[in-house]
């Protein structure tokens, strides 16, 4: 059905983040405008201030689909975005909370819907039970780097996500990534969102990542259902923030994730165990990397208990001023051709 967002209240908003997405973006807005649904919906787009195109991309689909698109130019100037570590966190917030649908969606300027019936199938499921909170599936992966493609990422790795576990559980699975979820293939109520940015603007002002954040404080408001079949994709690009070539830049941001893990542990009042050890893991080798052991020394001399076999002699090295340089180049090469084999 033909709708108009300028006559006609949108159901669902697509809050669509993008920042030198140039090779992509065109086919991001057309999977979005090629959706076929019995209600009203809008795409809510934050353009970055790119360099590479993607800026005028989005001038061009704003001003060609008025009854679809609202366009957001941001620019470094933007009262705020000073306050976060992520450039990236604030387009997606300040994106997000232009959304005035009852649901929202996610897709990153370089991912794309591969289902013309993704949105009518979640916002249905979301609909008819008020318990869920969020709704994602399956999705394909793409590597930029090295060209591999996997259908169906969490059916062909035999990962099925346990929306069924113990919702402390799960998070802690959200937290040490063993329970993914595609941003890009995830459907969720407008106002959970929102009042998540609101009340809990802090745990969003000081990571890399925003996603992480929204997804536990959705699982604490109610059950996520999830869809056994690939409706979005996801791709790996040759640097992004939380993909890079550097061994460096990948485990800077690793290791923030372990951070924000640690915190949210507290907030829920869990067990911190495995999130510890996770942290100890991330800070001994972005420590090796950047040889900057501050943080690392901290935190042996409150935890040093969960310092043990390999990272207990990985924290000694990255104290010899003579082996750890050695050690972090033979890390850097092994990261390299590791990443390459993704």
């Amino acid at each position: 059905m033909n709708f108009d967002i300028r006559t006609d209240k949108p159901e669902v908003s697509v809050s669509v983040i993008t920042y030198n997405n140039g090779p992509y973006i065109r086919e991001c807005l057309d999977s979005i405008l090629d959706q076929e649904t019995d209600f009203s919906y809008e795409i809510c787009l934050g353009e970055d201030g790119s360099t590479d195109g993607t800026r005028e991309i989005c001038i061009e689909y704003a001003e060609r689909h008025p009854e679809k698109i609202r366009l957001f130019l941001r620019t470094q100037e933007d009262a705020g975005r000073e306050r976060f570590k992520s450039q990236g966190v604030y387009n997606y917030i300040e994106t997000t909370r232009e959304c005035c649908g009852t649901y929202v969606a996610f897709c990153d300027g370089d991912d794309a819907w591969i289902c013309k019936k993704k949105l009518q199938k979640q916002v249905d499921l979301l609909a008819a039970d008020p318990g869920v909170s969020l709704v994602h599936s399956d999705f394909d992966k793409s590597n930029e780097v090295t060209g591999k493609q996997i259908h169906g990422f969490n059916s062909k790795r035999g990962i099925k996500p346990c929306v069924k576990q113990e919702k402390e559980k799960a998070i802690i699975d959200l937290l040490l990534c063993r329970y993914a979820i595609a941003a890009s293939s995830v459907v969720a109520r407008t106002s959970d969102v929102l009042d998540i940015f609101d009340s809990s603007e802090e745990l969003f002002l000081t990571y890399p990542m925003g996603d992480t954040q929204t997804w536990c404080e959705l699982l604490r408001r109610g059950r996520f259902h999830y869809m056994d079949e690939a409706l979005a994709l996801y791709r790996i690009t040759k640097e992004s923030t939380s993909n890079s070539l550097s061994a460096l830049k990948k485990f800077e941001f690793v290791n923030d994730t372990a951070d924000l893990g640690l915190r949210l542990i507290s907030r829920y009042n869990l067990p911190n165990r495995e999130l510890m050890a996770y942290k100890v893991k991330n800070s001994n080798r972005y420590a090796m990397l950047s040889g900057d052991i501050h943080e690392l020394e901290k935190l042996h001399a409150s935890h040093s208990n969960a310092f043990e076999g390999v990272e207990k002699l990985l924290f000694r090295i990255n104290r010899s001023a003579l082996f750890r340089p050695v050690v972090a180049v033979l890390f850097q090469m092994r990261y390299i051709r590791n990443h390459l084999r993704l």
